[in-house]
């Protein structure tokens, strides 16, 4: 006789579906210590007894015509694997017991669903019975009267005829129950809430813990456990604080597993799945069975609440909701909310909160009970929640493809912080819940350097090697002894004119040899030098001289050549500015960047050690003088006694003439802007020119990506280094990450690595406390770094320059970008805080995308912006081609290597990639091509299909989903497909052509035209 099936068997048989073929992800292990007195004999028959009288044990399930279970008649005796070891070997060969009988899969349509095994001590001191199911056919709340039937057939053995009766009552139970499970899952019914409740759903964002660039979307759901056990105490104060907030225990761990979630994956609400009891008759609550229903808890981290406002009405309502609409089921939210599926994962939730509490102490011979893990991860992260000897034992068990050990202890970390101080005080706000984790650890790069401002310095390499080259450009060379006398001429000038400490002298763009000269002879002033390129609009220029309180101008008001003057000494002290830089301001008026000394002396002591700089050194002067960079090339090059070689006649976007003058200078150090890099490489690989004397590569400016291309570069060169530098203009370069041909794992997306000696790298979470590694925060810089502020703009420089509250004094700069560290302590750049890039609240990386797009043979470069608002927001991909471009062989690896929230709607060829003037990429220019090039799409006049198997797999899915036509390429969760409607046409295009298609290869893209291609696959071989 057939048997209706639960909505959640329904869900399960679906899960079981999709897995791959070895997959024992709802393989369940469940630990019974019973009285070691008892005989095997007895303990055999007592399971016999259990199977014949709960139906679940006996049920096995079907997909066609309809999904539905069916019984199994008793078995003559249970199959039980008997072990008996030595006492002190009883907890070794209760784990591997449970891993033999725990690991094979179960067939569902053949039965059973369940293994067991008795391990015994010889010793007599212990013993356990051991149960492996799979969880389709049990819940948590069956285990209740799981033990109990198993102790009452231990105590008392039932006759033949009293078995009868029980199996058949039982059985009555069972289909009465499934009944009213059927009845109440009626769509119709509750449809309206349904829809509401999903709406709700959709405004929460997606949970992702330990978030990184490349995180899989698919995993292998291998898992590991972690846990933490109350003290008595603890037990006790939990026991008070639900009695006063009249909560269960189930909502104090719902509020405090959220907010360890909200911290740890930087939202500011979250979904908990768990389980609720679902059952729907009396007689239910005698039986096994899975008769639960999985709901989402939505959990708020409002900060600010008080621990009492937040378990006593927020958590309190927020799981009332979920057991007042119990009716509702887990599939019916999700076909309303229509999640992103994308991936292997839950649709709804990532994290599952279970509590383990169905069973209370007995005086009977089960002594205690205990689910055990079995190596798998169902979710990202679950929590089980468990009463062992009258206290509370927590256990995280973990995806290990998506969170590393030390990250899961930074979880579990956080829930015993979060746990102890609200029972200690619940009136403090749930911030204060967590604490600081220990500041990263820095790079141990330094060479101290001479103490004295740089143009004293500069003065001592001369006076040791004066005739040392210091500057070379295409048409002449300076000395060290040379260009201190030029310095010394021009500062004298510079006196003449009345400039000295603290002012800020005007530079408008020369020749490096006069550029250099006029930066020593600024500084010998103790003034500082203001960059100006005159091809910014006059009015720009007019702001930033007056902003800036510039009275005078080297280019504008006189030349390098002709100032001069009686003999002046030189500004002895480092306690004045070094230059004032512009960078864009929010306000659409630049900020002024007032550098000191200090910072720029930790970065040249941190640079000469990093990258081996001395006499030998030939550093490429590329940079525009207005950007930051620019320094790093000239200052510490000459503190190391080293040459600046000109990038001249090379213009810096002509990028044969750029390889040709690094070939023939012979340079040692080059610093490029991230967007130059792959030309750079593309064309030395192209043209199979080599860089025998490079040896340091650095860039900056934006994210870094690194593909093929670039790998084959620096295996080409194994003497050089790849270096990726971050560091905003308000703190110049902070961090770096070091790549070479030694590294056999170059991640696409590069780190920003760690930070140098002297500076602090707070990454400052949402509650406003040092994150753990794997926790997404907001980057601030502390220590030897920040800039003295923006010149002349104190409301501004008290916005972004605070104090630091993490070192008790100095200050520490808000740069809004958003970083996570790893458990190395190395920090990866995720974008910025105040505008982030995100489609359908997933956060994109648009270099991942743009990575992908470089493997395809047709691509030479491509860039991915994102155009639209809100909703409208949309994935562009311009490409620069390498030939003839292959629209569909791109789109293809886009569908192929990333979720579908990744793939670009629209590509569009391109001629060159725009840059801004510091050499970046262009993206709002790009941004604005697209608005240009778009125009609305007509709709097709018919539905077109490849072939008749095409046409054919269309009308199934149109005969299933009520809807018509189906489109061959658009994904059929877009007409209102879900789970249980692919699971259902995957059955009957196997029962039609007679080939098993794989739901997780369905899902990858879910079309027409896709599930047509399986088919052809399978026919094939």
């Amino acid at each position: 006789m057939r048997l209706p099936m639960t909505e959640s068997q329904k869900g399960l048989l679906v899960v079981d579906a999709g897995a791959p073929a070895d997959s024992v992800l709802y393989n369940q292990l469940v630990r019974f210590d019973i009285d070691p007195a008892l005989s095997d004999e007895a303990v055999s028959r007592a399971l016999l007894t259990l199977v014949t009288i709960q139906p679940a044990m006996r049920e096995v399930f079907a997909a066609l015509p309809q999904m539905h279970a069916s019984l199994t008649p008793p078995p003559v005796v249970v199959p039980m694997e008997r072990v008996t070891v030595q006492a002190w070997e009883f907890e070794q060969a209760i784990t591997d017991v449970a891993q033999r009988i725990g690991r094979p899969t179960f067939d569902l349509s053949r039965g059973p669903a369940y293994r067991f095994a008795l391990v015994r001590a010889a010793d007599l001191s212990a013993a356990a019975v051991l149960l492996a199911d799979h969880h389709i056919i049990l819940d948590g709340i069956s285990l209740g009267p799981f033990v109990r039937d198993l102790e009452a057939a231990l105590a008392h053995p039932l006759s033949r005829e009293e078995l009868a009766a029980k199996r058949e009552a039982r059985e009555i139970a069972f289909r009465k129950e499934l009944e009213a499970q059927t009845r109440s899952a009626s769509p119709e019914r509750v449809a309206e809430r349904a829809k509401e409740w999903a709406e709700q759903l959709r405004e929460v964002p997606p949970l992702v813990l330990s978030p990184r660039p490349g995180r899989p979307s698919y995993t292998s759901f291998t898992g590991a456990r972690i846990s933490w056990t109350m003290s008595d105490a603890e037990g006790k104060a939990l026991t008070e604080l639900c009695r006063r907030l009249d909560v269960t225990p189930f909502v104090v761990f719902s509020g405090m597993y959220g907010l360890v979630l909200a911290r740890h994956g930087n939202v500011g609400s979250v979904l908990i799945g768990s389980p609720f009891m679902a059952r729907r008759t009396i007689g239910a609550f005698d039986l096994c069975g899975f008769f639960v229903n999985t709901l989402p808890v939505t959990v708020e981290a409002e900060w600010s609440r008080t621990v009492d406002e937040h378990l006593g009405k927020v958590v309190k309502g927020a799981v009332d909701h979920c057991r007042s609409n119990v009716d509702i089921t887990f599939n019916q939210l999700v076909a309303h909310a229509r999640p992103e599926r994308s991936s292997n994962r839950n649709p709804l939730f990532s994290a599952m909160l279970a509590m383990q509490d169905t069973f209370s102490e007995s005086k009977g011979s089960v002594l205690r009970m205990h689910e055990l893990g079995n190596g798998n991860a169902k979710f990202d992260l679950w929590l089980g929640a468990t009463p062992v000897d009258g206290r509370w034992q927590f256990e995280l068990e973990y995806d290990r493809e998506l969170i590393s050990p030390p990250t899961a202890d930074g979880l579990l970390t956080s829930l015993r912080s979060a746990m102890r101080r609200a029972l200690a005080d619940s009136s403090v706000a749930l911030a204060d819940l967590f604490t600081d984790w220990p500041v990263p650890r820095n790079d141990g790069w330094h060479r101290a350097i001479a103490d004295g401002s740089f143009a004293s310095i500069v003065d001592d390499v001369a006076a040791g090697a004066p005739d040392a080259v210091a500057i070379e450009t295409p048409d002449r060379t300076f000395t060290y002894r040379e260009l201190v006398a030029a310095a010394r001429r021009v500062a004298n000038g510079l006196a003449a004119k009345g400039i000295g400490p603290g002012d800020v002298v005007g530079l408008v763009n020369q020749d490096l040899a006069d550029t250099t000269v006029a930066i020593l002879a600024i500084l010998r002033r103790g003034a500082a030098y203001l960059p100006l390129d005159p091809s910014l609009p006059d009015e720009r220029l007019a702001y930033m001289i007056e902003k800036a309180g510039c009275g005078f101008v080297i280019g504008r008001d006189a030349e390098v050549s002709t100032l001069d003057g009686p003999g002046a000494a030189l500004v002895e002290g480092t306690g004045f500015p070094v230059y004032v830089m512009y960078t864009s301001g929010s306000t659409g008026k630049p900020k002024g960047v007032e550098m000191g000394h200090g910072p720029l002396a930790n970065l040249t002591a941190w640079q000469l050690a990093a990258m081996h700089m001395d006499a030998d050194t030939r550093f490429l002067q590329y940079a525009p003088l207005g950007f930051d960079v620019s320094f790093q090339e000239i200052i510490p090059t000459l503190v190391a006694g080293g040459t600046i070689v000109s990038r001249e006649p090379a213009d810096r976007r002509m990028f044969p003439a750029v390889l040709t003058r690094i070939a023939s200078t012979e340079v040692t150090h080059v610093y490029l802007p991230v967007a130059a890099l792959r030309p750079l490489v593309q064309l030395a690989n192209a043209r199979g020119v080599v860089l025998p004397h490079l040896r340091y590569l650095c860039v900056s400016g934006e994210q870094l990506m690194v593909d093929d291309e670039v790998r084959m570069f620096f295996e080409r060169h194994r003497h050089c280094v790849l270096v990726n530098l971050y560091g905003p203009t308000e703190t110049h370069a902070v961090t770096s990450h070091r790549l070479s041909y030694r590294e056999n794992d170059w991640a696409a997306h590069v780190p920003i690595g760690l930070p140098y000696p002297g500076v602090e790298a707070y990454v400052v979470d949402s509650t406003g406390h040092l994150a753990p590694p794997g926790v997404v925060g907001e980057l601030y810089l502390g220590g030897l770094c920040p800039a003295t502020g923006y010149v002349n703009d104190p409301e501004i420089t008290a916005q972004r320059f605070v104090p630091d509250r993490f070192a008790g004094d100095g200050t520490m700069y808000r740069t809004g970008d958003l970083v996570v560290r790893d458990d190395d302590d190395v920090l990866t750049f995720l974008g910025r805080a105040d505008d982030q890039v995100k489609i359908r609240g997933y956060r994109i990386e648009l270099g991942e995308i743009e990575t992908v797009a470089n493997r395809c043979p047709s691509v030479h470069q491509a860039v991915a912006v994102v155009r639209g608002e809100g909703v409208d927001r949309e994935l562009v991909l311009f490409v620069v081609p390498s030939g003839e471009l292959d629209n569909d062989a791109i789109k293809a690896e886009m569908s192929r290597s990333l979720p579908s929230y990744m793939v670009p709607v629209w590509v569009f060829e391109l001629d060159t990639v725009p840059t801004t003037p510091t050499g970046k990429t262009d993206r709002d220019a790009l941004v604005a091509r697209s608005d240009e090039l778009l125009v609305v799409p007509e709709e097709p006049a018919a539905v077109e299909y490849e072939d008749e198997l095409e046409r054919d797999l269309a009308g199934i899915w149109a005969g299933v989903l009520n809807v018509e036509p189906i489109v061959r390429d658009r994904p059929v969760l877009e007409y209102g497909a879900h789970s249980l409607t692919i699971f259902t046409v995957l059955a009957e295009v196997q029962e039609r052509y007679g080939v098993p298609v794989p739901m997780i290869d369905f899902f990858g893209s879910p079309t027409v035209a896709t599930l047509a291609g399986l088919v052809r696959a399978g026919k094939a071989g």
